[in-house]
Protein backbone atom coordinates (compact mmCIF):
# COMPACT_ATOMS: atom_id res chain seq x y z
CA UNK A 1 0.00 0.00 0.00
CA UNK A 2 1.33 3.42 -0.89
CA UNK A 3 2.69 5.61 1.91
CA UNK A 4 1.82 8.76 -0.04
CA UNK A 5 -0.65 11.13 1.58
CA UNK A 6 -4.21 10.87 0.34
CA UNK A 7 -4.96 13.70 -2.09
CA UNK A 8 -8.72 13.52 -1.63
CA UNK A 9 -10.79 15.59 0.78
CA UNK A 10 -9.32 18.71 2.41
CA UNK A 11 -8.59 19.29 5.19
CA UNK A 12 -7.22 15.80 5.84
CA UNK A 13 -9.16 14.55 8.83
CA UNK A 14 -10.39 11.07 9.71
CA UNK A 15 -13.56 10.35 7.73
CA UNK A 16 -16.51 8.69 9.38
CA UNK A 17 -19.19 6.34 8.19
CA UNK A 18 -19.58 5.79 4.47
CA UNK A 19 -17.22 8.66 3.70
CA UNK A 20 -14.31 6.50 4.86
CA UNK A 21 -14.81 4.44 1.68
CA UNK A 22 -14.62 7.51 -0.56
CA UNK A 23 -11.90 6.05 -2.83
CA UNK A 24 -13.75 2.75 -3.23
CA UNK A 25 -16.89 4.66 -4.15
CA UNK A 26 -14.94 6.92 -6.49
CA UNK A 27 -13.45 3.99 -8.44
CA UNK A 28 -15.82 1.05 -7.82
CA UNK A 29 -14.38 -1.16 -10.59
CA UNK A 30 -10.67 -1.38 -9.82
CA UNK A 31 -10.04 -3.96 -12.57
CA UNK A 32 -11.37 -1.58 -15.24
CA UNK A 33 -8.84 1.06 -14.21
CA UNK A 34 -6.16 -1.14 -15.80
CA UNK A 35 -8.21 -2.49 -18.68
CA UNK A 36 -9.88 0.64 -20.06
CA UNK A 37 -8.31 1.87 -23.31
CA UNK A 38 -9.04 5.58 -23.64
CA UNK A 39 -9.92 6.28 -27.28
CA UNK A 40 -8.19 9.22 -28.96
CA UNK A 41 -10.02 12.29 -30.21
CA UNK A 42 -9.34 11.20 -33.79
CA UNK A 43 -11.01 7.85 -33.11
CA UNK A 44 -14.18 9.26 -31.54
CA UNK A 45 -14.96 12.42 -33.51
CA UNK A 46 -16.99 10.76 -36.26
CA UNK A 47 -19.53 9.09 -33.98
CA UNK A 48 -19.40 10.72 -30.53
CA UNK A 49 -22.01 12.95 -28.93
CA UNK A 50 -21.01 16.60 -28.47
CA UNK A 51 -22.20 18.44 -25.35
CA UNK A 52 -22.11 22.26 -25.12
CA UNK A 53 -21.46 24.15 -21.89
CA UNK A 54 -23.02 27.56 -21.15
CA UNK A 55 -19.69 29.41 -21.43
CA UNK A 56 -19.24 28.00 -24.94
CA UNK A 57 -22.72 29.18 -25.94
CA UNK A 58 -21.86 32.73 -24.82
CA UNK A 59 -18.48 33.01 -26.57
CA UNK A 60 -19.74 33.52 -30.18
CA UNK A 61 -21.23 36.91 -29.24
CA UNK A 62 -17.67 38.19 -29.67
CA UNK A 63 -16.96 36.40 -32.98
CA UNK A 64 -16.75 37.85 -36.45
CA UNK A 65 -19.45 36.93 -38.95
CA UNK A 66 -17.12 34.42 -40.62
CA UNK A 67 -16.41 32.62 -37.33
CA UNK A 68 -20.11 32.52 -36.40
CA UNK A 69 -20.62 30.94 -39.83
CA UNK A 70 -18.14 28.20 -38.93
CA UNK A 71 -19.93 27.58 -35.62
CA UNK A 72 -23.19 27.30 -37.57
CA UNK A 73 -21.65 24.84 -40.02
CA UNK A 74 -20.37 22.54 -37.27
CA UNK A 75 -23.53 22.72 -35.14
CA UNK A 76 -25.73 22.14 -38.20
CA UNK A 77 -23.78 19.00 -39.08
CA UNK A 78 -24.04 17.70 -35.53
CA UNK A 79 -27.77 18.43 -35.23
CA UNK A 80 -28.49 16.66 -38.52
CA UNK A 81 -26.65 13.64 -37.13
CA UNK A 82 -28.52 13.92 -33.77
CA UNK A 83 -25.22 14.21 -31.94
CA UNK A 84 -25.48 17.70 -30.40
CA UNK A 85 -26.64 18.06 -26.79
CA UNK A 86 -27.31 21.19 -24.73
CA UNK A 87 -27.94 20.33 -21.06
CA UNK A 88 -30.96 22.17 -19.68
CA UNK A 89 -28.78 23.78 -16.99
CA UNK A 90 -26.37 25.08 -19.65
CA UNK A 91 -29.28 26.56 -21.62
CA UNK A 92 -30.57 28.30 -18.48
CA UNK A 93 -27.16 29.72 -17.57
CA UNK A 94 -26.69 30.91 -21.15
CA UNK A 95 -30.07 32.65 -21.10
CA UNK A 96 -29.34 34.21 -17.71
CA UNK A 97 -26.08 35.77 -18.96
CA UNK A 98 -26.98 36.54 -22.59
CA UNK A 99 -28.32 40.02 -21.82
CA UNK A 100 -25.09 40.83 -19.98
CA UNK A 101 -23.15 39.93 -23.11
CA UNK A 102 -25.31 42.29 -25.17
CA UNK A 103 -24.97 44.97 -22.46
CA UNK A 104 -21.17 44.65 -22.61
CA UNK A 105 -21.31 45.27 -26.37
CA UNK A 106 -23.52 48.31 -25.73
CA UNK A 107 -20.96 49.56 -23.18
CA UNK A 108 -18.23 49.31 -25.81
CA UNK A 109 -20.38 51.30 -28.23
CA UNK A 110 -20.97 53.93 -25.54
CA UNK A 111 -17.21 54.31 -25.29
CA UNK A 112 -16.96 54.80 -29.04
CA UNK A 113 -19.76 57.38 -28.91
CA UNK A 114 -17.90 59.33 -26.23
CA UNK A 115 -14.75 59.33 -28.36
CA UNK A 116 -16.67 60.39 -31.47
CA UNK A 117 -18.15 63.38 -29.64
CA UNK A 118 -14.82 64.59 -28.31
CA UNK A 119 -13.78 68.09 -29.37
CA UNK A 120 -10.40 68.60 -30.98
CA UNK A 121 -10.00 72.19 -29.79
CA UNK A 122 -11.32 72.79 -26.29
CA UNK A 123 -11.21 76.57 -26.78
CA UNK A 124 -9.77 79.11 -29.26
CA UNK A 125 -6.16 80.27 -29.02
CA UNK A 126 -6.32 84.06 -29.58
CA UNK A 127 -2.59 84.40 -30.21
CA UNK A 128 -2.91 82.23 -33.35
CA UNK A 129 -6.07 83.72 -34.81
CA UNK A 130 -4.12 85.21 -37.74
CA UNK A 131 -2.04 82.05 -38.38
CA UNK A 132 -3.17 80.47 -41.64
CA UNK A 133 -2.20 76.92 -40.66
CA UNK A 134 -4.00 77.28 -37.34
CA UNK A 135 -7.14 78.57 -39.04
CA UNK A 136 -6.99 75.70 -41.54
CA UNK A 137 -6.54 73.22 -38.68
CA UNK A 138 -9.60 74.63 -36.89
CA UNK A 139 -11.67 74.32 -40.06
CA UNK A 140 -10.57 70.70 -40.47
CA UNK A 141 -11.26 70.10 -36.80
CA UNK A 142 -14.80 71.39 -37.22
CA UNK A 143 -15.27 68.91 -40.08
CA UNK A 144 -13.93 66.08 -37.92
CA UNK A 145 -16.27 67.05 -35.07
CA UNK A 146 -19.19 67.12 -37.49
CA UNK A 147 -18.28 63.63 -38.74
CA UNK A 148 -17.91 62.52 -35.13
CA UNK A 149 -21.42 63.68 -34.36
CA UNK A 150 -22.69 61.77 -37.38
CA UNK A 151 -20.84 58.66 -36.19
CA UNK A 152 -22.28 59.10 -32.71
CA UNK A 153 -25.83 59.30 -34.09
CA UNK A 154 -25.35 56.07 -36.03
CA UNK A 155 -23.96 54.30 -32.96
CA UNK A 156 -26.81 55.55 -30.80
CA UNK A 157 -29.18 53.88 -33.26
CA UNK A 158 -27.18 50.67 -32.98
CA UNK A 159 -27.47 50.71 -29.20
CA UNK A 160 -31.20 51.37 -29.38
CA UNK A 161 -31.62 48.28 -31.58
CA UNK A 162 -29.52 46.21 -29.18
CA UNK A 163 -31.75 47.34 -26.33
CA UNK A 164 -35.11 46.94 -28.04
CA UNK A 165 -34.67 44.04 -30.46
CA UNK A 166 -34.16 41.29 -27.88
CA UNK A 167 -32.89 38.04 -29.38
CA UNK A 168 -32.55 39.40 -32.92
CA UNK A 169 -28.74 39.26 -33.01
CA UNK A 170 -27.18 36.67 -35.32
CA UNK A 171 -26.00 34.38 -32.49
CA UNK A 172 -29.43 34.23 -30.80
CA UNK A 173 -31.07 33.71 -34.20
CA UNK A 174 -28.66 30.85 -34.95
CA UNK A 175 -29.40 29.14 -31.65
CA UNK A 176 -33.12 29.62 -32.16
CA UNK A 177 -32.89 27.73 -35.46
CA UNK A 178 -30.67 24.90 -34.27
CA UNK A 179 -30.54 24.28 -30.55
CA UNK A 180 -34.12 23.97 -29.30
CA UNK A 181 -34.35 20.29 -30.20
CA UNK A 182 -30.91 19.65 -28.66
CA UNK A 183 -31.85 20.65 -25.09
CA UNK A 184 -31.76 17.66 -22.78
CA UNK A 185 -33.03 17.59 -19.19
CA UNK A 186 -32.29 15.23 -16.32
CA UNK A 187 -34.91 12.49 -16.27
CA UNK A 188 -35.84 13.11 -12.64
CA UNK A 189 -38.85 14.62 -10.91
CA UNK A 190 -39.18 17.12 -8.11
CA UNK A 191 -38.97 14.30 -5.55
CA UNK A 192 -35.41 13.57 -6.70
CA UNK A 193 -34.15 17.08 -5.90
CA UNK A 194 -33.29 16.15 -2.32
CA UNK A 195 -31.14 13.24 -3.53
CA UNK A 196 -29.38 15.54 -6.03
CA UNK A 197 -28.67 18.12 -3.31
CA UNK A 198 -27.31 15.42 -1.00
CA UNK A 199 -25.05 14.08 -3.78
CA UNK A 200 -23.70 17.57 -4.53
CA UNK A 201 -23.00 18.06 -0.81
CA UNK A 202 -21.20 14.71 -0.65
CA UNK A 203 -19.05 15.51 -3.66
CA UNK A 204 -18.24 18.91 -2.24
CA UNK A 205 -17.31 17.41 1.11
CA UNK A 206 -15.04 14.82 -0.50
CA UNK A 207 -13.80 17.10 -3.32
CA UNK A 208 -15.11 14.84 -6.07
CA UNK A 209 -15.42 16.39 -9.52
CA UNK A 210 -17.19 18.27 -10.87
CA UNK A 211 -18.39 21.39 -9.10
CA UNK A 212 -16.77 21.24 -5.69
CA UNK A 213 -14.88 24.48 -6.45
CA UNK A 214 -18.23 26.25 -6.89
CA UNK A 215 -19.59 25.68 -3.40
CA UNK A 216 -19.48 29.42 -2.69
CA UNK A 217 -21.69 30.22 -5.69
CA UNK A 218 -25.35 31.08 -5.25
CA UNK A 219 -26.43 27.57 -6.27
CA UNK A 220 -23.87 25.87 -4.00
CA UNK A 221 -22.08 24.32 -6.96
CA UNK A 222 -25.05 22.33 -8.21
CA UNK A 223 -24.86 23.79 -11.74
CA UNK A 224 -21.80 21.81 -12.87
CA UNK A 225 -23.23 18.63 -11.40
CA UNK A 226 -26.54 19.05 -13.24
CA UNK A 227 -24.64 19.39 -16.52
CA UNK A 228 -22.58 16.33 -15.60
CA UNK A 229 -25.73 14.34 -14.77
CA UNK A 230 -27.07 15.00 -18.28
CA UNK A 231 -23.76 13.83 -19.77
CA UNK A 232 -23.88 10.61 -17.72
CA UNK A 233 -27.55 10.10 -18.52
CA UNK A 234 -26.93 10.38 -22.27
CA UNK A 235 -23.82 8.20 -21.94
CA UNK A 236 -25.99 5.44 -20.50
CA UNK A 237 -28.67 5.89 -23.16
CA UNK A 238 -26.44 6.25 -26.22
CA UNK A 239 -23.43 4.11 -25.21
CA UNK A 240 -21.08 6.34 -27.19
CA UNK A 241 -18.01 8.50 -26.72
CA UNK A 242 -18.39 12.15 -25.68
CA UNK A 243 -16.78 15.50 -26.40
CA UNK A 244 -17.74 18.01 -23.73
CA UNK A 245 -17.08 21.48 -25.16
CA UNK A 246 -16.34 23.85 -22.30
CA UNK A 247 -14.21 26.84 -21.39
CA UNK A 248 -13.88 25.55 -17.81
CA UNK A 249 -10.34 25.61 -16.44
CA UNK A 250 -10.91 24.96 -12.73
CA UNK A 251 -9.29 21.99 -10.98
CA UNK A 252 -12.68 20.38 -10.31
CA UNK A 253 -12.71 19.53 -14.03
CA UNK A 254 -9.00 19.29 -14.87
CA UNK A 255 -5.69 18.02 -13.61
CA UNK A 256 -3.62 21.19 -13.83
CA UNK A 257 -0.16 21.60 -15.29
CA UNK A 258 0.54 25.07 -16.71
CA UNK A 259 -3.21 25.29 -17.21
CA UNK A 260 -5.59 22.47 -18.12
CA UNK A 261 -3.65 19.21 -18.64
CA UNK A 262 -6.01 16.23 -18.53
CA UNK A 263 -9.64 15.71 -17.47
CA UNK A 264 -9.83 14.57 -13.86
CA UNK A 265 -9.53 10.76 -13.71
CA UNK A 266 -12.75 10.34 -11.73
CA UNK A 267 -14.65 12.02 -14.59
CA UNK A 268 -13.07 9.69 -17.15
CA UNK A 269 -13.89 6.62 -15.04
CA UNK A 270 -17.42 7.70 -14.15
CA UNK A 271 -18.13 8.30 -17.83
CA UNK A 272 -16.58 4.94 -18.75
CA UNK A 273 -18.83 3.20 -16.23
CA UNK A 274 -22.00 4.99 -17.39
CA UNK A 275 -21.33 4.53 -21.11
CA UNK A 276 -20.25 0.90 -21.04
CA UNK A 277 -16.55 1.48 -21.70
CA UNK A 278 -16.53 4.61 -23.85
CA UNK A 279 -14.24 7.65 -23.59
CA UNK A 280 -14.64 11.30 -22.57
CA UNK A 281 -12.84 14.31 -24.02
CA UNK A 282 -12.99 17.91 -22.78
CA UNK A 283 -12.29 20.57 -25.42
CA UNK A 284 -12.54 24.34 -25.77
CA UNK A 285 -14.62 25.61 -28.67
CA UNK A 286 -11.52 26.43 -30.72
CA UNK A 287 -10.39 22.80 -30.55
CA UNK A 288 -13.84 21.57 -31.62
CA UNK A 289 -13.73 23.91 -34.62
CA UNK A 290 -10.23 22.71 -35.47
CA UNK A 291 -11.38 19.09 -35.23
CA UNK A 292 -14.11 19.89 -37.76
CA UNK A 293 -11.62 21.56 -40.15
CA UNK A 294 -12.46 25.23 -39.60
CA UNK A 295 -10.08 27.74 -41.26
CA UNK A 296 -6.94 28.62 -39.32
CA UNK A 297 -8.04 32.27 -39.19
CA UNK A 298 -11.20 31.27 -37.30
CA UNK A 299 -9.30 28.98 -34.94
CA UNK A 300 -6.80 31.74 -34.14
CA UNK A 301 -9.57 34.27 -33.48
CA UNK A 302 -11.42 31.93 -31.14
CA UNK A 303 -8.26 30.86 -29.32
CA UNK A 304 -7.24 34.44 -28.62
CA UNK A 305 -10.70 35.23 -27.26
CA UNK A 306 -10.58 32.13 -25.08
CA UNK A 307 -7.28 33.23 -23.59
CA UNK A 308 -8.65 36.71 -22.90
CA UNK A 309 -11.89 35.48 -21.36
CA UNK A 310 -10.68 32.42 -19.53
CA UNK A 311 -11.23 32.24 -15.78
CA UNK A 312 -9.49 30.07 -13.26
CA UNK A 313 -7.36 30.19 -10.16
CA UNK A 314 -4.19 30.19 -12.27
CA UNK A 315 -5.59 32.68 -14.79
CA UNK A 316 -2.41 34.70 -15.34
CA UNK A 317 -0.13 31.67 -15.68
CA UNK A 318 -2.54 29.91 -18.02
CA UNK A 319 -3.20 32.99 -20.13
CA UNK A 320 0.49 33.86 -20.41
CA UNK A 321 1.45 30.34 -21.44
CA UNK A 322 -1.35 30.06 -23.99
CA UNK A 323 -0.73 33.55 -25.34
CA UNK A 324 2.92 32.63 -25.93
CA UNK A 325 1.76 29.45 -27.70
CA UNK A 326 -0.67 31.39 -29.89
CA UNK A 327 1.93 34.00 -30.74
CA UNK A 328 4.38 31.24 -31.62
CA UNK A 329 1.71 29.63 -33.78
CA UNK A 330 1.02 32.87 -35.65
CA UNK A 331 4.76 33.47 -36.13
CA UNK A 332 5.09 29.97 -37.48
CA UNK A 333 2.27 30.48 -39.96
CA UNK A 334 4.00 33.66 -41.08
CA UNK A 335 7.29 31.83 -41.66
CA UNK A 336 5.43 29.03 -43.39
CA UNK A 337 3.86 31.52 -45.78
CA UNK A 338 7.28 33.04 -46.43
CA UNK A 339 8.70 29.58 -47.22
CA UNK A 340 5.87 28.91 -49.65
CA UNK A 341 6.60 32.17 -51.47
CA UNK A 342 10.27 31.23 -51.78
CA UNK A 343 9.39 27.78 -53.13
CA UNK A 344 6.86 29.22 -55.57
CA UNK A 345 9.39 31.74 -56.87
CA UNK A 346 12.05 29.04 -57.06
CA UNK A 347 9.80 26.82 -59.18
CA UNK A 348 9.07 29.71 -61.54
CA UNK A 349 12.78 30.53 -61.91
CA UNK A 350 13.69 26.86 -62.42
CA UNK A 351 11.01 26.47 -65.08
CA UNK A 352 12.16 29.59 -66.91
CA UNK A 353 15.82 28.54 -66.62
CA UNK A 354 14.97 25.16 -68.13
CA UNK A 355 13.18 26.76 -71.10
CA UNK A 356 16.00 29.23 -71.79
CA UNK A 357 18.64 26.49 -71.44
CA UNK A 358 16.75 24.26 -73.89
CA UNK A 359 16.59 27.09 -76.41
CA UNK A 360 20.27 27.94 -76.03
CA UNK A 361 21.37 24.30 -76.27
CA UNK A 362 19.20 23.61 -79.34
CA UNK A 363 20.77 26.37 -81.42
CA UNK A 364 24.18 26.85 -82.98
CA UNK A 365 26.31 28.43 -80.20
CA UNK A 366 27.40 31.08 -82.67
CA UNK A 367 23.75 32.00 -83.24
CA UNK A 368 22.97 32.47 -79.54
CA UNK A 369 22.79 36.14 -78.67
CA UNK A 370 24.60 37.81 -75.80
CA UNK A 371 21.20 38.61 -74.27
CA UNK A 372 20.28 34.92 -74.12
CA UNK A 373 23.56 34.03 -72.38
CA UNK A 374 23.14 36.93 -69.95
CA UNK A 375 19.55 35.90 -69.19
CA UNK A 376 20.63 32.31 -68.54
CA UNK A 377 23.39 33.44 -66.19
CA UNK A 378 20.94 35.73 -64.37
CA UNK A 379 18.35 32.97 -63.95
CA UNK A 380 20.94 30.48 -62.71
CA UNK A 381 22.17 33.03 -60.16
CA UNK A 382 18.59 33.68 -58.99
CA UNK A 383 18.02 29.94 -58.67
CA UNK A 384 21.09 29.52 -56.49
CA UNK A 385 20.12 32.52 -54.34
CA UNK A 386 16.61 31.17 -53.77
CA UNK A 387 17.91 27.72 -52.89
CA UNK A 388 20.23 29.34 -50.34
CA UNK A 389 17.26 31.27 -48.89
CA UNK A 390 15.23 28.07 -48.64
CA UNK A 391 18.07 26.17 -46.97
CA UNK A 392 18.70 29.02 -44.54
CA UNK A 393 14.99 29.24 -43.69
CA UNK A 394 14.78 25.51 -42.94
CA UNK A 395 18.00 25.63 -40.93
CA UNK A 396 16.76 28.56 -38.84
CA UNK A 397 13.18 27.46 -38.18
CA UNK A 398 13.42 23.72 -38.58
CA UNK A 399 15.94 23.55 -35.73
CA UNK A 400 13.81 25.58 -33.31
CA UNK A 401 12.38 22.98 -30.88
CA UNK A 402 9.12 24.83 -30.18
CA UNK A 403 8.47 25.52 -33.85
CA UNK A 404 9.42 21.97 -34.74
CA UNK A 405 6.96 20.67 -32.18
CA UNK A 406 4.25 22.90 -33.63
CA UNK A 407 5.06 21.73 -37.13
CA UNK A 408 4.94 18.07 -36.13
CA UNK A 409 1.77 18.25 -34.01
CA UNK A 410 -0.39 20.87 -35.72
CA UNK A 411 0.79 21.16 -39.33
CA UNK A 412 2.18 17.76 -40.35
CA UNK A 413 1.16 18.15 -44.00
CA UNK A 414 1.99 21.79 -44.60
CA UNK A 415 5.79 21.77 -44.54
CA UNK A 416 6.34 19.33 -47.40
Amino acid sequence: MSDAKRSGPEPVVPLKGEDAFWLTDLYPDAKALFEHNHASLHEVVEQCMVVLDANVLLLPFEFTKASVGEVERVYTQLTKESRLIVPGQAAREYYKHRSRKIAAIADAIDGAIAKAKKQIFDRPIPLLEDDEDYKAARDLGAEVVSKGEEIAQKLVSVNERLQNEIGDDRVSALYRRLLGACVTEIEAGLDDRKAVIEEVARRGRLQIAPGYKDQQKEDGGIGDYLVWRVILQEAGRRKTHCIFVTEEQKPDWWIKRHGAFQPRPELIDEYRHASGGKSLHLLPLSALLATFKAPISTINEVQLLEVERRDGSDKETTADAEYIHLKLRKDYLRTLDHRRRIKRQLRLVQDRTRRVAERVNSEDPAAVSEDDWALLDQLQSEEVALMVQLTEHDRKYGSHPDLENLRRNEFPDLFN
